[in-house]
């Protein structure tokens, strides 16, 4: 791993630290109200910052833009299909998240799970396609260029390194391991650290969409 990649992750994981605190729904009798509390699974920013304009691709050739996080919670993580561990895993652990919200009351239609790929010179459609639905058939995998994948990225603070090595085609793909949630608003909301457990993902999930989500519409 290069030293410029291990500073972005030591800076991004520096920040998570110290915003990691969540929102707790408590309610007595007729009022309900919400309290920031400290929290490792996942960074919520109490001033969500609103996404400016990007234009990728998704594994069925329709443009995934700003447009497209609008009106939906939106779960994006990046990565690569060559990915040996931490992409695999986390996509299963996603699948779980969303198979758990899907059994709720409120159920899965506001959400979408959103796979975007770093690494555009092998990840075609056609193999993201597959990539993604063997994990769950509604999951998107979105790509494009690299001025535009660094757009996004950037935006959420999402480091990454691809390693293309003339003549070699297994080259490495570093990436970080957080996935980014983004509100109905098109706004960067918060984010949760690895280790992921769809479990305490799910469950904070669903505090925050039962206290933010009539806003965010």
């Amino acid at each position: 791993m290069s030293l410029k990649f291990s500073i972005m992750i030591t800076s991004v994981a520096l920040a998570a630290i110290l915003a990691g605190v969540w929102l707790a729904d408590v309610s007595r009798e007729h009022d309900s109200r919400a309290m920031l509390l400290p929290d490792q699974v996942i960074t919520l920013f109490p001033d969500p910052k609103p996404l400016t304009a990007f234009a990728l691709t998704d594994h069925r050739y329709r443009v995934f833009d700003l447009a497209s996080l609008k009106g939906k919670w939106s779960f994006l993580f990046f990565g690569f299909t060559y990915c040996p561990d931490v992409c695999p895993t986390t996509l299963a652990v996603l699948a779980r998240v969303r198979d758990n919200i899907a059994r709720k009351t409120a159920g899965a239609e506001d959400l979408q799970f959103v796979f975007v790929s770093v690494d555009p010179n092998r990840d075609t459609a056609s193999k993201l396609g597959q990539y993604v639905e063997y994990f769950d058939t509604t999951f998107l995998g979105v790509t494009g260029d690299n001025a535009q994948l660094g757009n996004l990225a950037g935006q959420l603070g999402a480091a990454y390194e691809v390693a293309i090595t003339p003549g070699v085609e297994n080259y490495p793909v570093y990436h970080t391991a957080a996935v980014f949630l983004v509100d109905p608003r098109a706004r960067y909301h918060a984010v949760f650290a690895p280790p992921l457990d769809a479990e305490e993902i799910g469950r904070r999930f669903e505090v925050l969409r039962q206290l933010d989500g009539p806003k965010a519409t």
